[in-house]
């Protein structure tokens, strides 16, 4: 049987995460699980074997520990189904995630992707709150709604806050191979690049309900990461600016002051505060919100 879609999970020493990651998928017989290993050396190739055997479904693609992004890609082209669904190692599905947003794309094929909510939960166990309601301009515009939707202005939207988890993201497999996948040009922030390349070609549907959990905090190298989503910020804001602002005037303020932030984070990692608050209160000014507020007060209580 040709399966409706196919879940692509990149995996590279998550075997602490990936049972639950794939258990949270359930026994849906209209998936088909594509998992790259992209070179583990924690046991997950024997553990991944074991699970292949036992459950037809389970196709296990060797990686070659170039990122989650490349390893992506290597999937796609093998992808069965008439849509690509995106599920970190890490990561969990909440029960009825794919009936959901099935049911949102058989109503409105036209649909290039959609998305879900989703909750950000620490290696500890702790929720630090659901996505939606952590974009101020995104909530403020969307926050009452309860069933899914389509995006207005999806572009735009998409640009001035990144509010799109991919673990959430289930996309047309045709539009998917049309563009490319994911980039390969940017260090960090290829899954936003896509969602704005597909946004221009296609509209996008919400499903405004926490329906993946995400986890956050994982160890790594935080100056590295951040240095690198601010390069990510800077050129794929070049590429796409024009083209949002031609939507909204808006975004380009709301994603300036998103820059801002994250030049301010860098800031502190490396020891310049001073640069940080002046960054933090300029973020402030472009787009005021609590939480710009809550992280310039942050900033000035560690300078001080």
């Amino acid at each position: 049987m040709t399966p409706d879609v196919s879940v692509i999970i990149p995996t590279r020493n998550a075997l602490v995460w990936l049972p639950t990651a794939i258990a949270s998928i359930g026994p849906d017989p209209r998936v088909e699980i594509l998992v790259i290993d992209d070179g583990s050396t924690d046991g997950s190739a024997d553990w991944l074997a074991q699970q292949a055997a036992a459950d037809s479904r389970l196709r296990v693609l060797p990686g070659g520990g170039d990122g989650p992004s490349v390893a992506r890609n290597l999937a796609i082209p093998q992808a069965r189904g008439q849509w690509c669904a995106f599920l970190d190692a890490d990561d969990c599905w909440a029960p009825g995630k794919l009936d959901v947003q099935l049911a949102l794309h058989r109503a409105c094929p036209e649909l290039g992707f959609s998305f879900t909510d989703y909750r950000h939960v620490t290696v500890f166990g702790e929720d630090r709150g659901p996505c939606f309601a952590y974009w101020s301009r995104f909530a403020a515009r969307h926050g009452g709604k309860s069933a899914p939707f389509i995006l207005d202005r999806a572009l735009s939207t998409l640009f001035a806050e990144n509010v799109v988890g991919t673990s959430t993201v289930l996309a047309r497999t045709d539009l998917l191979r049309h563009i490319g996948g994911f980039s390969t040009w940017v260090a960090s922030a290829e899954d936003w690049q896509l969602w704005l390349a597909m946004a221009i070609l296609a509209p996008v549907g919400v499903v405004p309900t926490v329906l993946t959990d995400y986890l956050m905090q994982r160890p790594g190298a935080m100056t590295r990461r951040v240095a690198d989503r601010v390069l990510a910020l800077q050129t794929i804001g070049i590429r796409y600016r024009d083209l949002a602002e031609a939507e909204d005037p808006s975004a380009g303020r709301i994603f300036d002051a998103r820059l801002a932030g994250a030049k301010a984070e860098l800031a502190e990692l490396t020891g310049n505060r001073l640069r940080a608050t002046w960054l933090r209160l300029g973020a402030l000014v472009r787009a005021p919100c609590r939480r710009a507020a809550y992280d310039l007060a942050g900033t000035l209580r560690r300078t001080a």
